[in-house]
């Protein structure tokens, strides 16, 4: 009996060997065996990964060396290369350069074995760094060969005063009912240009009478460079209080009486020494968020509000005051990071997750109106969440877990699933390193995990797609480190990838290229490769990196295999002029064992043999494919290609074929009934859908 089936989609991704007989499940019908070397994309099909581009060599091979991502905008981002002591700086794919062609570098306080420890945020062209063992720092963007690596001090950037006076105007001294009192003042300087009101000056006091008539003190000052406008206070009842603010530099004070609800400010830096510099850093409703320290590991700190490194406060608290609090739990939660959310604060810790809000009195948190309310007990890992969209995903503590939580209405809290459920088999015993989105064009999550291997996440939770792929690079290639910035209208991620050349460990920065061609000649499917366009060469040099690596080519839109790397350069066996060249890899899609579901009377064909006697593939811009039973290489008689030439011009580059092909496999009898379908050569393949016809045995 002869039977078709059909899979019109591979949105499932590569499914964990516990799910190989879970026929009844959805994921079942359009998950894989295996789904190597290939993403998935959001409407259902699998293309083959395209290549990494070598971008260069980090400054250290024997040193660990971190990518972190600096987005300005979208035509101004860069990548930071953190290293041991040093940080250097790359844009659209190359090294920004300083005065005398020298690379540009920036020294760093960081030891290359802290590096995974660091977090950040960035506003703008500023960015904040955190680590538990080292100073926060905040690195400065002036321009593409120009930044700086300071230390912020959490004092107000306005300077006080200086040279306060307090004066007695006329003499009261005397009349009738003079009572001799001692009067003091403080004045502070208010910012110009961010509104910041710096610490009070030093108390200022005269001796006087003022409820008499006529008794007037004059309070008077320097000039602050960059003041807009100077506030003063009046010690009353224990405390300081307003008692005006003025442009002028002397304030008449003529028995006013001090405001104590409004004091000025109480200098304060939690951070300061060792055991006091935070772990998790944000913004958050126009303020630097600030946790984690070993001293208070509970504990977070929010800025003054618009004032960054303002952590004062006043006595009694304004709503713009700077905010501190502590989560109680029945166990110490150690912060290990922090986002803006829509609905508040959400902070992931080590066994709990919480969201902060302002409560129901105020849209905003202030130090009167702070509420936090628990939302699980999963906890997170240290690697930081990601953001996709207004949903947060995050990896678990433990168990190599990867789940995404957002606010749901009919809950009324934040709720999540378990993303990686389908596929467990790509995280056993293991955990997520780094990882990073990549939006455009595909929706696409790059995972690194802790044994160098790369796994991606096709996740559009409102098409309800999440699959999981996962991608090599040779035998030798550990994957240590990932981040994506915006280039030419796509999210590029960036991997520091570790190879063994010629005998000798190195650590590249390559990016993923573009898979946006139209033309077989521009497809770039090689990893740590290159591309050379100009005027036709059959010697082809500059290829150092890959020194004694047998390496392919696409030359023109026509593969170019057996070349070896001697003296950075290769021979062609032709001239050409579009030429993309680096190491090989394959792309692997492996089906699950067929299953058409009950068949008239025969059951289930589970556990039966069967045989594929002729399979049709629905592709788009493909070329290059080979099909067969077993997973074998190119050469292999039970592979078979498919010949496109008979469509094609013989004095031009087979081009890419968007269609149904038709393939007979080399006849096997088994019980899976399933099929690989392999791409060996740097060449685009990108299947739609398959429907194989299957001959059943008794």
């Amino acid at each position: 009996m002869t039977l078709r089936a059909f899979q019109p989609a591979f949105a499932g991704g590569e499914l964990s060997p516990a799910l190989w007989a879970r026929v009844d499940t959805k994921n079942y019908a359009l998950g894989l065996k295996t789904a190597l070397n290939l993403t998935v994309q959001a409407h259902g099909g699998a293309n083959n990964r395209a290549g990494l581009e070598f971008v260069g060599a980090v400054k250290d091979s024997g040193d660990r060396t971190r990518l972190i991502p600096f987005q300005f905008n979208e035509t101004q981002a860069y990548v930071l290369e953190f290293g041991n002591g040093y940080l250097r700086f790359w844009r659209n794919g190359g090294l920004i350069l300083g005065t005398g062609g020298a690379v540009y570098e920036v020294v760093s306080p960081y030891a290359s074995a802290d590096l995974d420890e660091l977090v950040f945020a960035q506003e703008a062209d500023v960015m904040y760094i955190v680590h538990p063992r080292y100073p926060v720092k905040k690195l400065a963007r002036y321009a593409d060969n120009n930044w700086a690596l300071t230390e912020p001090s959490f004092t107000p950037a306005m300077p006080a005063p200086s040279g306060v006076t307090a004066t007695v105007q006329g003499s009261t001294a005397g009349k009738t009912g003079y009572i001799a009192h001692t009067y003091r003042y403080k004045v502070a300087a208010v910012s110009a240009a961010t509104g910041e009101e710096s610490l009070p000056s030093a108390e200022a006091s005269c001796v006087n009478d003022l409820s008499i008539d006529g008794g007037i003190n004059r309070v008077s000052w320097a000039a602050v460079a960059g003041a807009s406008k100077y506030v003063v206070y009046k010690f009353a009842n224990g405390s300081f209080g307003y008692i005006g603010s003025t442009t002028e530099l002397l304030i008449d004070d003529e028995n006013i009486t001090a405001d104590t609800a409004d004091g000025p400010q109480i200098g304060r830096n939690p951070f300061s020494g060792a055991g006091n510099y935070p772990r998790a850093v944000t913004f958050i409703q126009q303020r630097l968020a600030l946790a984690s320290t070993d001293s208070e590991p509970q504990a977070v700190y929010l800025s003054q509000t618009a004032n960054y490194e303002n952590f004062g406060y006043a006595s009694p608290a304004k709503d713009s005051d700077a905010i501190t609090f502590r989560m109680r739990a029945r166990q110490v939660n150690i912060v290990r990071s922090m986002l803006a959310a829509r609905y508040g604060l959400l902070l992931m810790t080590s066994s709990a997750e919480w969201v902060v809000t302002g409560g129901q009195t105020s849209d905003a948190i202030t130090p009167s109106a702070i509420v936090i309310a628990n939302q699980g007990y999963r906890g997170a890992a240290p690697v930081q969440p990601i953001n996709v969209g207004e949903i947060v995903l995050f990896a678990q503590r433990s168990g190599g877990v990867v789940r995404d939580f957002s606010y749901s209405y009919g809950d009324d809290a934040w709720v999540g699933k378990d993303l990686t459920i389908m596929s467990r088999h790509l995280f056993e015993n293991r955990s997520i390193k780094a990882w990073a989105y990549a939006q455009a064009p595909s929706s696409i999550v790059w995972v690194v995990l802790d044994d160098g291997s790369l796994v991606s996440l096709t996740y559009m939770k409102e098409h309800e797609v999440w699959a999981w792929t996962r991608h090599e690079s040779g035998a030798d290639a550990v994957f240590e480190d990932v981040t994506s910035i915006a280039e030419n209208g796509e999210d590029v991620p960036y991997f520091v990838v570790k190879r063994t050349i010629d005998g000798v460990a190195k650590r590249y920065i390559e990016r993923l290229h573009s898979r946006a061609f139209d033309h077989v000649e521009d497809a770039f499917f090689v990893d740590c490769g290159l591309t050379y366009s100009g005027a036709a060469v059959n010697h082809l040099t500059g290829l150092s990196h890959l020194e004694g690596c047998e390496v392919v080519a696409l030359c023109d839109g026509n593969v170019v295999r057996g070349l070896k790397v001697a003296g950075g350069a290769v021979n062609l066996p032709f001239a050409a002029a579009k030429i993309h060249i680096g190491l090989p890899y394959a792309a692997v899609l492996q089906t699950l064992d067929l299953d058409l579901g009950s068949v008239n009377e025969l059951g289930s064909v589970q556990g039966r043999f069967k045989s594929i006697s002729k399979v049709v593939l629905r592709v788009e811009k493909t070329r290059g494919i080979f099909v067969g039973p077993r997973d074998e290489g190119r050469d292999s008689d039970r592979m078979v290609e498919f010949k496109q030439r008979s469509t094609e011009a013989w004095n031009e580059a087979i081009g890419l074929y968007t269609g149904d092909i038709d393939l007979t496999p080399a006849p096997d009898w088994n019980r899976a009934g399933g099929l690989f379908i392999k791409q060996f050569d740097p060449l685009p393949m990108s299947i739609l859908a398959l429907m194989p016809e299957v001959t059943l045995g008794r």
